[in-house]
């Protein structure tokens, strides 16, 4: 009896969670995606985005040919990017969709950004962005991407080296 119980909450468990949207709201780790903004005709040739009470933990795709700035401090982390060259600049979000992990530390969590626009490469117009505005989903974390060799090590026993003990 205690077993069917059991098996009953946990589908039930697992059943509400796959059935939650792919906006992401609770605390954690979350998928970034920029909106899908553009006019016909226009390229992004720069992109900048401001996390607030939260951090960047990855670069999940870097768009092909382009210069990305990353400063991550607490509370905040920044991250900016432009093509190398003018051939660098795209028609359409793709690059970045879905390209950031991201963290958030605290309640008061914000994303703030921006897509640098052209029709020409002599007119720019800037897209300006806020947390509603963007694509978060919520990802599985991945604790070994933030351990360091020093604390992998310090889990696993001494081990002699072969090559150390041995004297030809």
């Amino acid at each position: 009896m205690s077993i069917s119980v059991l098996a009953f909450c946990l589908l039930s468990g697992v059943a509400i969670g796959c059935s939650k949207p792919s906006t992401w709201t609770g605390r954690g780790d979350m998928m970034l995606s920029f909106p899908n903004k553009l006019n016909p005709g226009e390229q992004v040739i720069g992109f900048e985005l401001h996390v607030r009470n939260g951090r960047i933990l990855s670069v999940d795709k870097v768009p092909f040919d382009w210069i990305l700035n990353l400063l991550v401090e607490a509370p905040q982390s920044e991250i900016r990017g432009e093509p190398n060259h003018g051939a660098s600049a795209f028609q359409d979000m793709t690059p970045l969709t879905r390209f950031l992990v991201l963290h958030r530390d605290r309640d008061e969590f914000e994303v703030a950004g921006s897509v640098v626009v052209t029709t020409n490469f002599t007119g720019m117009k800037t897209n300006h962005f806020r947390t509603a505005d963007f694509t978060l989903e919520e990802v599985a974390r991945n604790h070994s991407l933030e351990r360091t060799g020093a604390s992998r090590s310090a889990g696993e026993p001494n081990r002699a080296s072969s090559v150390a003990g041995s004297r030809r």
